[in-house]
């Protein structure tokens, strides 16, 4: 039956990419300036969320709109659900794109912009996949709900409120991965640590002070850009100075192989600004957090009070500490691997002190409650305080249990390949649904560039996902 499917999928592919391109150039980054009523996450989110529904009911769906947080559009009328969790907003685009990431560009059979891969490219490939199925004429016994998030990278509070006012079915997937399947996901602790500004003894002669400090704009990436403003200290000193960190930081980036520059902005007032390299947040090690770096030239120098304790903490504990062993955190199963550790949001200012937003993901059989308490004692050792905190649960989906069984059987006869269960780093809305899982989109071997400069995905393996999901949807509702 995949032969079926992937002709079905085939047939759309012109209007799929017109489509999809229209759908990717609405900018739905989280916008909290322009939140109203209605639109929580503001008029950008709400746009494509509104997009997507409306399309769904010019194709003769059920939808429904829930306050803005969340929307659904359903097929079929039967007593069991099956859940299709899709997400709609993306995160922050940073600098540096070959073309701009609202302007959907296809090169080499690549489409380019934000939100093709992560998620809005295969939330509507799923939509099609629905839409396939109801077309096919093919009878189901169980209602089948295409459940569309718009907080999935900041907060959830979207699923919050869709759990207080709606059902969550009890099987699904999410299109929001890698094939085979995730049936794994870690866990996730969210922290943020603050310091009260103090000044320490005295501005001594040559003592330099951290008038702020700026890196990161997203917990769960890593940042790929900081920059600090630093006031030199005694006026007799600051030529010397000057000259003596000039020459430092010249040294400095050449031994970090990377760029950045010192500007001065004012006789005794230098920045300092220094590019990373960006990645998810689920696997930290694969990126150069800037803020961190430029963190590990500033401690070498002579800083005192709250400013010398937040570059301490940057360059000293969590400076390349991917798995928590200076947090005292280290740990490890064998269904999800290691304790992971972003520094995501990092700033400070002589006013306010300092803050620093962590992005911890633990393993999938470890008690979260544990690891908080073990948190709590490190931070409170390193002389810091935790402002907020948030957590959500661990995901796990045993491998003989039936949706696996299903989505395994479905994946073997599109791709020949055996159906090896993954585990993530990642959360997705598949941990909402008590036996979901996160279900593709991303190939085995293929690049993952999510929350990456010049997104993309390659137009095809969609157009492959479109005619697995289709596949699936049907035999997890028939």
């Amino acid at each position: 039956m995949s032969e079926y499917w992937k002709e079905q999928a085939l047939l759309q592919k012109a209007a799929f990419v017109e489509d999809v391109k229209a759908f990717l150039s609405i900018n739905s980054i989280e916008d909290m300036t322009t939140a109203t009523a209605g639109k929580p996450f503001g008029e950008g989110v709400a746009a494509a969320l509104e997009s997507l529904l409306a399309r769904g009911a010019q194709d003769g769906f059920w939808t429904k709109n829930l306050d803005g947080y969340a929307g659904t559009i359903e097929l079929g009328d039967g007593e069991e659900e099956v859940g299709v969790l899709v997400h709609i907003d993306v995160v922050t685009v940073g600098e540096g794109w070959t073309t701009p990431p609202f302007e959907p560009t296809i090169r080499d059979g690549r489409l380019y912009a934000r939100g093709a891969l992560d998620d809005k490219g295969p939330a509507l490939a799923a939509y099609y996949a629905l839409r396939l199925v109801r077309d096919s004429g093919l009878a189901l016994t169980k209602r089948v709900r295409l459940i569309i998030g718009t907080d999935e990278e900041s907060g959830w509070l979207c699923m919050k409120h869709f759990m207080e006012h709606d059902r969550v079915p009890p099987i699904g997937f999410s299109p929001d991965s890698s094939f085979p399947m995730t049936h794994a996901e870690k866990g996730q602790i969210n922290p943020t640590l603050t310091i009260a500004p103090t000044q320490g003894s005295a501005d001594g002669e040559g003592r330099l002070r951290l008038l702020s400090f700026v890196s990161g704009d997203q917990g769960n990436s890593v940042p790929d850009k900081a920059e600090a403003v630093v006031c030199l200290g005694a006026a007799a000193g600051e030529q010397l100075a000057l000259a003596q960190l000039a020459s430092q930081w010249e040294q400095f980036l050449q031994e970090k192989a990377t760029s950045g520059r010192m500007e001065q902005l004012a006789p005794d007032r230098l920045k300092f600004t220094v590019a990373g390299k960006p990645a998810h947040g689920m696997a930290p090690e694969e990126g150069v957090n800037a803020g961190t770096l430029l963190a590990c030239f500033l401690r070498e120098r002579s800083f005192e009070g709250s400013a010398s304790s937040f570059l301490s903490l940057l360059s000293d504990i969590i400076h390349e500490d991917y798995y928590g062993q200076r947090l005292q955190l280290a740990c490890e199963d064998d269904v999800s691997g290691k304790l992971t550790v972003n520094a995501g949001i990092l700033r400070y200012s002589e006013t306010d002190g300092g803050s620093v937003r962590l992005n911890i993901r633990y393993p999938a059989t470890i008690s979260c409650e544990e690891y908080v308490e073990k948190l709590k004692k490190r931070v409170a050792e390193l002389g810091w305080t935790i402002d907020s905190l948030r957590t959500s649960k661990s995901h796990y989906v045993p491998k003989d249990h039936p949706v696996i069984q299903t989505l395994s059987k479905v994946y073997e006869e599109h791709t020949g390949q055996p159906a090896t269960l993954l585990s993530s780093g990642g959360a997705t809305y598949a941990k909402i649904m008590p036996y979901g899982v996160a279900f593709g989109p991303l190939f085995p071997g293929k690049e993952s560039t999510a929350h990456l400069i010049d997104e993309y995905v390659e137009i095809d393996d969609l157009l492959r996902a479109m005619a697995i999901y289709a596949h699936a949807i049907y035999e997890l509702a028939r």
